[in-house]
C-alpha cells in the first residue's frame, strides 16, 4: 500500500509517494496534461495558479523549497518518474538549449570596458558572443 502525505499549505490536499493519486478533501483530483515536446507534463490548478506534479510531490514529501526561486528536478532525468525519491529542489530553470555564454564576472568586465569607450563590436568578438548580447547587457545597465 502506498503512503500519503499532506501538503504543508493547501488544506486537505494529500499526495501518494509517486504522485499517481492525489486527493483534495477526500475527493480524487484529476490532473491536466500538456505535451512539452519531449514529454508530457502533469499539473493542476489551485486558486488560479498552475502547480506541476513534481513540485506538488516534493512539497508534500520533502517540504517547501528552501528558496522561492527553486524548482523540482528529476534526479534520473526521467520526466515521467514522479516518485519523491527521484525528485529534489534545484536552481531555477534556465534555457538548457542555449545556456548563458557570459559569467557574471565577464558581464562586469564588459560593462567596464564599454564605459571606458571600447566598442561593442570588438567586445562581442573578444567574448565570443553577438553584438546584440553586448548591447542588451548595456541596455540592462542603463535601466
Amino acid at each position: 500500500m502506498k503512503g500519503y502525505r499532506y501538503h504543508p499549505e493547501i488544506d486537505g490536499l494529500k499526495v501518494n509517494e509517486d504522485g499517481s493519486v492525489i486527493y483534495r478533501n477526500e475527493e480524487e483530483v484529476t490532473l491536466k496534461e500538456r505535451n512539452n515536446g519531449s514529454h508530457i507534463s502533469k499539473y493542476f490548478y489551485f486558486k488560479g495558479k498552475q502547480i506541476g506534479l513534481a513540485k506538488l510531490v516534493l512539497e508534500c514529501w520533502k517540504g517547501l523549497a528552501p528558496e522561492p526561486s527553486q524548482r523540482a528536478i528529476h534526479i534520473n532525468n526521467d520526466q515521467t518518474d514522479y516518485h519523491h525519491e527521484n525528485l529534489k529542489w534545484g536552481p531555477k530553470a534556465g534555457n538548457t538549449k542555449f545556456p548563458p555564454k557570459l559569467t557574471k564576472e565577464q558581464k562586469v568586465e564588459i560593462l567596464e570596458k564599454l564605459n571606458a569607450g571600447q566598442s561593442g563590436n570588438s567586445l562581442a568578438i573578444e567574448y565570443g558572443v553577438t553584438r546584440n548580447a553586448i548591447y542588451q547587457l548595456k541596455n540592462k545597465q542603463a535601466e
